[in-house]
């Protein structure tokens, strides 16, 4: 416990901007996980607004906003990602994830949020993202600006190896 305490203080605050690509074939596997467009470093009460919204519980990000996003920190922490969904009702933990984990759980019907970097060199650009689908090339997220944007399984490790494949499950 002391650990993932410390996993998750030391990751700190996420949300970068996202630019936009275009996507790939079909998923082989695809939630239904409502999309929220994301305004500047909402990256993660979007998240959570989606998870929820999946699981029935319709919040928008703003609500979620006014309980997690920190000003000081242009962010949200990852450990308020985590308490946040228990103070509502959820189960909600953080771990390391990694490829197959992520596939696992999708095929089982369970979005994930991911905290990755998009930034460069020593440069942070933390950043959360929903999980919603798969295929053999690569997953589908709901990121930033972003409905199911397609990210390969070498672009994606690149990303979120970086973050120590910091990964949120929320359940009911």
């Amino acid at each position: 416990m002391f650990s993932a305490v410390l996993m998750i203080l030391a990751l700190g605050a996420g949300c970068a901007g996202v630019e936009t690509r275009g996507g790939k074939e079909e998923a082989d596997v695809m939630l239904a996980v409502p999309f929220f467009p994301q305004d500047a470093y909402q990256c993660g009460p979007v998240a959570l607004a989606e998870v929820f919204g999946f699981w029935g519980r319709d919040v928008t990000p703003e609500e979620v906003a006014a309980e997690v996003f920190n000003p000081r920190l242009s962010g949200t922490l990852s450990m308020d990602m985590v308490l946040h969904p228990r103070r509502k009702g959820f189960r909600s933990s953080a771990y390391w994830g990694g490829i197959e984990d992520l596939r696992d759980k999708i095929r089982k019907g369970l979005p994930l949020i991911v905290l990755v970097d998009l930034g460069f060199s020593v440069v942070e650009k933390n950043h959360f993202m929903v999980i919603v689908g798969y295929n053999d090339d690569g997953v589908y997220a709901h990121s930033g600006r972003d409905r199911n944007r397609f990210f390969s399984y070498d672009e994606l490790q690149r990303i979120w190896k970086k973050t120590g494949y910091w990964t949120l499950l929320v359940e009911p």
